[in-house]
């Protein structure tokens, strides 16, 4: 008798976990639902079963695959690399052979030199970085900024007559200003975890002070009324821009934690 109940009962648990996969995603009638949920009540066996079935279902790339899409990766930044670097390399010929075809020597040639590498070199190491390209973006061009700016003062020293040395007065304070700005701007998106809708709108704010001093150090405001008129026509516009996209930033953050 005994062995009898035994194999019923393991029938039971059979015709059981053949129906859970129709139970799970909810095709099975509500009496099969009744008699299953009565038989889970009591059966820890199939209870694990079912535990397993809704557990959620890891898929992972196949080695193959991954490969496939490292290889294409690969290949499109080597094309970008190959048409970046024959944009700069003729950009460079023509101004080398224009400049000795005019002047008779290297001048403004300098100039535009270092402008390509300028553009080329953030260029190269922000693609080519597998993670915060605009942070390694950014490093490479806080590097090289300085260096072609100085470029520009020793070929319009030297080569242009202008005897005016206007790098470490005015170039060096500007170009930390506008860096201070663009790195606090990065970090409240790399550091603070925020979105970039926000960091753009602390870029705006702060692009406000920015032209604030740059004009300063530049000397354009004779005036308390001068000043006031380039803030209406300039900076009253920015600082509403900078308002209006910190409000959607804040109103986007808010609403994705609230999602969460």
């Amino acid at each position: 008798m005994e062995q009898k109940k035994d194999t019923e009962q393991v029938l039971v648990c059979s015709t059981v976990k053949d129906l859970l996969p129709m139970y799970v995603d909810q095709m099975t009638s509500k009496e099969s639902n009744r008699a299953i949920e009565k038989h889970l009540d009591s059966c820890v066996s199939c209870q694990s079963v079912l535990e397993q079935m809704r557990q959620p279902i890891m898929v992972e790339t196949a080695p193959e695959v991954k490969d496939f899409k490292k290889y294409l990766k690969r290949s499109r930044f080597a094309v970008m690399q190959w048409i970046m670097g024959a944009a700069g390399g003729i950009g460079i010929l023509t101004c080398f052979i224009v400049n000795l075809a005019i002047e008779k020597q290297l001048s403004w040639f300098y100039i535009v030199l270092m402008g390509i590498l300028t553009a080329y070199v953030p260029a190269y190491l922000g693609l080519k970085a597998e993670k915060r390209r605009f942070v390694n973006f950014l490093a490479a061009l806080t590097v090289c900024v300085p260096f072609l700016v100085g470029v520009v003062q020793v070929v319009l020293y030297q080569y242009m007559d202008q005897k005016d040395i206007w790098f470490f007065r005015l170039g060096v304070p500007i170009m930390l200003i506008w860096f201070v700005i663009l790195w606090i701007s990065v970090s409240v998106h790399e550091i603070f975890h925020k979105s970039w809708v926000l960091a753009v709108g602390v870029l705006l704010a702060l692009a406000v002070f920015g032209d604030l001093f740059t004009n300063l150090i530049c000397r354009e405001y004779q005036s308390v009324a001068e000043y006031m008129e380039n803030f209406v026509s300039h900076g009253l516009g920015n600082t509403i821009a900078a308002v209006v996209v910190l409000l959607i930033g804040l109103y986007m953050q808010k609403r994705q934690k609230k999602n969460l």
